[in-house]
This record gives structure tokens, sequence and C-alpha cells, in this order.
């Protein structure tokens, strides 16, 4: 699955390639501010993800991950 969405000021991709999803985010200028799998999604990793973007973009990946599931 590869899912791009855009949430406030980023634009977000998210692609799932067996057990290790892609997070990768742009801000509004174009440039790449993430690019992590996603292995140890713990607490501080997404507050991590959050100060970097914004809850909204946490939400709607946390979201998507779940309906993967």
């Amino acid at each position: 699955m590869s899912t791009m969405f855009k949430s406030g000021d980023f634009f977000v991709r998210l692609r799932v390639q067996g057990e290790r999803p892609k997070l990768t985010v742009w801000n509004q200028n174009g440039t790449k501010i993430i690019s992590e799998f996603i292995s140890s999604t713990t607490p501080n990793f997404w507050a991590q993800i959050g100060k970097l973007t914004s809850q909204d973009v946490v939400d709607q990946v946390q979201s998507l991950l779940q309906d993967e599931k």
C-alpha cells in the first residue's frame, strides 16, 4: 500500500511493504523533513513525529496503520 495525503502544511506518504512501513513527510516548501521506517511505535516516537510535523499528521498515520492490520 502506498498512500499520499496533505495534512495542514505537510505532504505525507506512507508506504507499507511487508512489515516495515516507511513514513516520508515534506513541508510546504517541498523540503523532506522525515524519512523513517516505522519499526518501533513507542509514544516517544510519535511525540517526535508530532514535534517535527503536527498532531494531525500523527493521528492520520496511526489511523492508516491501524486500518492495515
